[in-house]
């Protein structure tokens, strides 16, 4: 039998644990609309959930700092939340930033604390670098870029990298593409999109062409009424987690690749889309559940 001071003992453990788990949902609830612990999903092997939160909606352009990329001159103090050194434009701080103008050979890097979320604006910009990404996101909470209406912008890169991170636009954090513009994305040397976490394509029109893979999000890619046409010589579609997801909902999807149109190792849905899916090997390989409407594959 427990003794009274063993009894005391078990007890003050248990209420350890409900303490700690308390905890554990309180780091992971939002907290106004600077969050980046976003409580948006909870899935499990039989079951994959997700959300598109107002974060990924944000389309707003209120408090954004405009930045023309045709007429960059010097500036290394950051004073207004962004430097400009050496053909390198780097985002310091957290915020909306409305990116317009033409520049060659230049780099967008993000580089703020690890809660911070940017908000990138696209108006009519093109952005090309030689030797690595257009668009690296080092550091960040989240990042989301707005294609501004009416709009056409574009990412290039080189056939030739300085750095081991190889796409176009490339991003240490969540990638979440919106807004009723267009994205060109040309990835000359290896991938085209790529996040270490999960890529959130809502309400947009994308275009993508790679040497390697279209786009890849490590932990899951969500596309919901968006107008998505990729060219890939490797996979169109690529999540590598062994949880990783790939959900398409609403809009259009047409993928021309030289492996799988879409590669994910737990779940694919396809659902009110219309898609055409081309590809050398397997179109949708996945080793988990896959629920493709038939009518959506032509």
């Amino acid at each position: 039998m427990f003794s009274r001071k063993n009894l005391v003992v078990i007890g003050i453990i248990l209420s350890s644990m409900v303490y700690f788990s308390g905890c554990g949902q309180f780091l992971n609830a939002e907290v106004g609309d600077k969050t980046i612990a976003e409580a948006d999903e909870n899935r499990n092997e039989d079951d994959i959930r997700y959300e598109i939160t107002d974060i990924d909606r944000n389309v707003s352009e209120k408090d954004a700092i405009a930045i023309s990329l045709s007429n960059m001159i010097e500036d290394k103090d950051g004073e207004n939340g962004y430097r400009y050194e050496k053909g390198i434009l780097t985002l310091c701080r957290g915020g909306s930033y409305i990116i317009s103008g033409k520049a060659q050979d230049c780099r967008l890097v993000i580089s703020v604390f690890d809660d911070e979320i940017v908000h990138l604006i696209f108006d009519n910009m093109e952005l090309h670098t030689d030797k690595g990404p257009a668009v690296y996101v080092e550091q960040a909470g989240k990042v989301v870029i707005t294609l501004k209406e009416n709009t056409e912008n574009t990412l290039s890169d080189g056939t030739e990298y300085e750095t081991a991170t190889e796409a176009c636009l490339f991003s240490n954090s969540d990638l979440t593409i919106n807004g009723s513009g267009r994205l060109n994305v040309y990835g000359y040397y290896h991938d085209a999109i790529r996040s270490k976490d999960r890529v959130k394509i809502v309400d947009a029109d994308l275009y993508v062409r790679s040497q390697n893979d279209g786009i890849r999000g490590n932990d899951g890619i969500v596309c919901e009424n968006s107008a998505i046409w990729l060219e890939s010589r490797g996979t169109g579609f690529l999540t590598n987690s062994e949880k990783g997801y790939v959900v398409i909902s609403g809009g259009s999807c047409k993928v021309t690749a030289g492996e799988n149109a879409i590669f994910a190792d737990q779940f694919v849905s396809i659902r009110n889309c219309d898609s055409d899916l081309y590809s050398v090997h397997e179109a949708v390989r996945c080793s988990g559940t896959k629920e493709i409407e038939e009518e959506s594959e032509k």
